[in-house]
């Protein structure tokens, strides 16, 4: 029995292995994309060089027993000291749910060996459903090994077509390298505490000229880094303060384009107008996402407006690799 990374010869089965448990909802663990938009699979000259110890971004990992493969895991490894499940597939089966738990443990054991201070997940969430169901294995499976749950996410798809043009009324702006403080701090002033904890990004993740890592998924937008490319980056200033923001990424292969809505005091209106002109950036090719978190309920009632359709939700995963050590703190002294 042993979780590995995988190896050169290894990457033959893993594709067959990969073919035939995509094609059975019950076998992915957790995936960054939903099932209905499809399944993050990093192409394969991608993984061979990582397969051949070559520093490469994309990562994949198995675990086998008496030579037969039971669990698989792709991972990415960002800008920022974290590494994202991408993807985990296993037999439907106890011998599965048995080996996907070992594989993700074996994966934070790598991640920790290369220096990396948090490791992100996703799995499907289908509500509270019966016990012994796949959201309840795959919530479990990463319970187990050590992760902790931070939000949950939403997506929205819809045509290209549906989507409107903007009124003209929105002064909003394409954000620069300049912005990055203001962005940091609508993102601190608009985001619970629970998830800046998970997610510990700073104002240089927000610098569009360098490589903003809080727009790298699993962040501010989730999705298959390999099949995305930031686009358009729009940000809306009040007197004082920034009021919203908007980003679009434009979907590769067969990866839908994806927008990503903000606003500060739950304005609908706004949402839907940076909506609309974050839009005009991606092609009319393919189907456009919006993943929403449950505390941006306000921008599902835009994306609602504007022909939206929920697709499916998943829960946010992220387990933490490094203490965190608090800043030391002043007191007052009485000098007598």
């Amino acid at each position: 029995m042993a979780a590995r990374a995988a190896g050169p010869l290894d990457l033959p089965t893993l594709t067959g292995y990969l073919d035939r448990t995509l094609r059975d909802p019950a076998s992915v663990v957790g995936s960054v994309l939903p099932a209905p938009l499809g399944a993050a699979v990093a192409s394969w000259p991608r993984l061979l060089a990582g397969s051949l110890g070559l520093r490469t971004r994309p990562r994949a990992y198995v675990e086998e027993q008496r030579g037969r493969l039971r669990s698989a895991a792709l991972v990415y490894e960002g800008r920022r000291s974290e590494w994202v499940v991408l993807l985990l597939v296993a037999h439907p089966d106890p011998d599965g749910a048995d080996g996907a738990f070992r594989l993700l443990s074996a994966v934070t054991a790598a991640a920790a060996r290369h220096g990396m201070h948090r490791v992100f997940g996703s799995v499907p969430d289908a509500g509270a459903g019966a016990p012994g169901s796949v959201s309840d294995r795959s919530r479990e499976t990463y319970f187990q090994a050590g992760f902790y749950s931070y939000t949950r996410e939403t997506w929205y798809v819809s045509s290209r077509a549906a989507v409107r043009p903007p009124s003209g009324e929105v002064a909003a702006r394409p954000a620069r390298r300049l912005d990055a403080h203001d962005l940091f701090r609508f993102y601190a002033a608009t985001t619970p505490h629970a998830v800046q904890r998970a997610e510990q990004l700073a104002v240089t993740d927000f610098d569009v000229g360098r490589s903003a890592g809080a727009f790298d998924p699993p962040h501010l937008v989730a999705g298959d880094p390999f099949s995305m490319r930031r686009g358009l980056t729009l940000l809306q200033a009040g007197d004082d303060r920034p009021r919203a923001f908007a980003v679009a990424f434009r979907g590769l292969d067969r990866h839908p384009h994806v927008l990503k809505v903000r606003t500060a005091d739950a304005n609908v209106d706004l949402a839907r107008e940076l909506l609309r002109g974050a839009a005009r950036d991606l092609s009319g090719d393919r189907t456009l996402a919006s993943p929403v978190r449950s505390y941006e309920e306000h921008v599902a009632r835009a994306l609602l407006a504007e022909g939206f359709k929920e697709s499916a939700t998943a829960m946010l995963f992220v387990k933490e690799l490094a203490v965190r050590i608090e800043e030391p703190a002043l007191a007052p002294v009485v000098v007598r």
